[in-house]
């Protein structure tokens, strides 16, 4: 028995591993993110540096003093409230010109990166125009001229401390007691998104694509009758349990390369605060959260699979089984759709029932681990509904991959149901 489980397993692995569509989205995806995101900092970086001097030679835009100014090497503004005249000490970074027309040709000429306008109604709106040469999120900033404004309406402020305080007026650690009961954890919208989407999709995807081969290579063996040779030289549970086992692993691979690829990319971003990848290179996850998110991988993918290899039993061709697969693969997104409950309250009940649904436990708890302290007989209430499901779906499986229905011509009816369950 397990020699013919061996053999499957072995072609099952050499098969799929090498399906171009396989290959390209466990490691052609990351491989162009890679590109991407060097391209973007190499493009990012020419034209902060590379500039146009005023006589028309190039120039190296020397950064300003301050990371508040990052990206602009010169600016200039229109006032027209009549507030804000002389720049003062940031005459190095700012220039006030008169009209908007002056400060247009002063950008074509180079002289300046951008210009900000202030609508003579600023004090009571508090709107500034912005106006970029071209698309270049290095010189979208409002820092030069944000500076300005304080340096005016703080005049008399002498404290550098008080001054700075204005500037940049706290830094809030929250810490969110109805997220998280234990009170341990901090939170942040933007990493937690991240940190949670990334999780959901990659484990997801990873999982209903695999299970998709199975599907696929059990009709393709169904509909080039190949399936009739197989099943004359082993059980089709055998023939099953080879499939599953080849196919977890292809998963689990193609998880462990996405999400490497996407720290990856948090760390090389680490430093740049505007971008949102940026948040998952400061992901710390314990060995016991770890541990965690791979079993609920290993029990969600045998979960699938064994809907996936039914699906594949009862269908006779590529476009019948994706249509069955759709009444597991619509219930196991739910989570998705509250995916901002989950973020700011994962304890609420909603998260916590669709964490201890099977159907729902995988993506559910994934995301709750993520962010949450989660108490322990949820944990094990739900790996231990889970696991039980996985053995029922697993036998239900092995029931409907029967010799009767892979060789079926039809697709059973729901009476004829009972009767392939009970042999």
């Amino acid at each position: 028995m397990r020699q013919h489980i061996w053999k499957v397993f072995n072609y099952e692995l050499r098969r799929n591993i090498r399906r171009r569509g396989f290959l390209f989205t466990t490691f052609g995806i990351p491989l162009i993110a890679f590109v991407i995101l060097f391209g973007y900092r190499a493009i990012s970086q020419a034209n902060a540096r590379s500039q146009v001097a005023p006589d028309g030679s190039p120039g190296v835009a020397v950064e300003s003093e301050g990371p508040q100014f990052r990206g602009i090497q010169h600016a200039g503004y229109v006032d027209r409230s009549g507030q804000f005249g002389d720049p003062g000490d940031l005459a190095d970074t700012l220039t006030r010109y008169a009209d908007e027309p002056a400060a247009v040709a002063a950008m074509d000429a180079g002289e300046v990166d951008v210009y900000y306008v202030i609508p003579a109604d600023y004090l009571e709106t508090g709107d500034v125009t912005l106006v970029v040469p071209k698309f270049n999120l290095n010189l979208a900033s409002a820092a030069p001229i944000r500076t300005l404004i304080l340096n005016r309406l703080a005049a008399n402020v002498q404290d550098e401390n008080l001054f700075s305080r204005l500037l940049s007026p706290s830094n809030v650690d929250e810490i969110n007691l109805q997220r998280d009961a234990s009170g341990q954890t901090e939170t942040d919208f933007g990493a937690d998104f991240a940190v949670v989407y990334v999780f959901a999709i990659a484990l997801m995807l990873s999982v209903f694509m695999t299970n998709g081969y199975l599907m696929q290579t059990v009709i393709e063996e169904k509909e080039t009758r190949l399936i009739e040779i197989l099943i004359s030289t082993m059980r089709p549970t055998q023939l099953l349990a080879g499939k599953i086992l080849a196919l977890g692993l292809l998963g689990l691979i193609q998880i462990v390369v996405w999400v490497g690829s996407l720290f990856l990319i948090g760390r090389l971003v680490a430093g740049d605060a505007g971008s949102p990848l940026a948040a998952l290179g400061a992901i710390s996850l314990g060995a016991d959260k770890i541990l965690l998110l791979l079993l609920y991988f290993i029990f969600g993918y045998l979960f699938f699979a064994a809907a996936y290899g039914m699906v594949g039993a009862i269908s006779n061709s590529m476009q019948e089984g994706p249509q069955f697969a759709v009444i597991f693969t619509l219930p196991a997104y739910i989570p998705l759709y509250f995916l901002s409950l989950f973020i700011t309250t994962p304890d609420a009940p909603l998260p916590t029932i669709l964490s201890l649904i099977p159907i729902t436990a995988p993506l559910s708890m994934v995301m709750r681990v993520t962010l949450t302290t989660i108490p322990l007989w949820q944990l094990a209430l739900s790996l231990g509904l889970l696991i039980v499901t996985d053995v029922f779906m697993i036998w239900l499986a092995g029931r409907m991959f029967r010799v009767q229905t892979l060789l079926a011509g039809q697709v059973p009816k729901w009476r004829d149901i009972p009767r392939l369950l009970r042999g």
